[in-house]
């Protein structure tokens, strides 16, 4: 599915030399080209390559990758690493994304071990990150990460998100301008959440999908997400989804080079 989804990413992917939109011609040499503050990497890379090492075993509780790993497994943190950690080509461009746009507060579904929500508070260090894990073992590690680290703007809450969010929801106190959905790879679940956090969208908000090629559920999720009249602008670029709210836009969709 991902090979054949890959191929036909590479066939249609655009370039900014065949892009006339001003808006994604900024966002393509800023976010998708741009090389960011590379000190502003140091925590999340640090953190990544100590996990990578990491042979400890946890209990894993499994909520988000629809049935493609048994839930509640013995599992080393190294593997854990291996598996959710973004590449560094991900993880510096979410970094790009929150310095352009800077948000005053950023929410992320899907907290693993903290590598994300590190490139992000790292780039917004005048923002709120709120992060978002439901295996509570793995949290307790990200957490330990982001104090080693020295960050002091991240809020993690545990729990599975369909009692996390909406209880987050709930208090009213909540308007992330940036939000990342990186929890729960499942066609049902990502519109679920989706639908529940629209109704915060302001025109200068951005939503990131991770994984939309993961399956062909998450496929099916993407495409019926960028076809809602909320968007305005969707950008696929393979590895994540990207769609913002602007007001005034022609409705777009454009697959890029990344």
């Amino acid at each position: 599915m991902r090979l054949v989804s890959y191929i036909n990413y590479r066939v249609k992917a655009r370039t900014r030399y065949s892009v006339h939109s001003p808006f994604v011609y900024d966002f393509i040499e800023k976010v998708i080209r741009g090389k960011g503050k590379k000190d502003g990497y140091i925590p999340a890379e640090t953190t990544r390559a100590r996990m990578f090492k990491d042979n400890r075993s946890i209990i894993f509780e499994d909520f988000g990758t629809g049935g493609q790993y048994n839930p509640n497994y013995s599992i080393r943190i190294s593997q854990i690493a291996r598996r959710s950690a973004k590449r560094k080509k991900e993880g510096r461009l979410l970094a790009r994304l929150a310095a352009w746009q800077k948000p005053a507060q950023i929410l992320e579904l899907g907290t693993s071990l903290g590598i994300s929500t590190l490139y992000l508070a790292a780039a917004c260090p005048y923002a709120e990150v709120i992060t978002l894990e439901g295996c509570r073992e793995v949290l307790a590690i990200a957490e330990n990460n982001f104090n080693q680290q020295g960050m002091s703007n991240i809020r993690t809450l545990p729990g599975p998100f369909e009692e996390t969010l909406p209880q987050l929801l709930s208090d009213g106190s909540i308007t992330p301008g940036l939000v990342l959905f990186d929890g729960n790879h499942q066609y049902q679940p990502t519109l679920n959440y989706f639908e529940q956090l629209l109704p915060l969208a302001r025109p200068s908000t951005i939503f990131v999908f991770d994984d939309i090629h993961w399956s062909a559920g998450m496929e099916k999720a993407w495409e019926e997400i960028c076809s809602r009249p909320e968007i305005s602008l969707s950008i696929d670029i393979f590895s994540m989804g990207i769609v913002f709210f602007k007001a005034g836009f022609t409705k777009q969709h454009f697959i890029l080079h990344f």
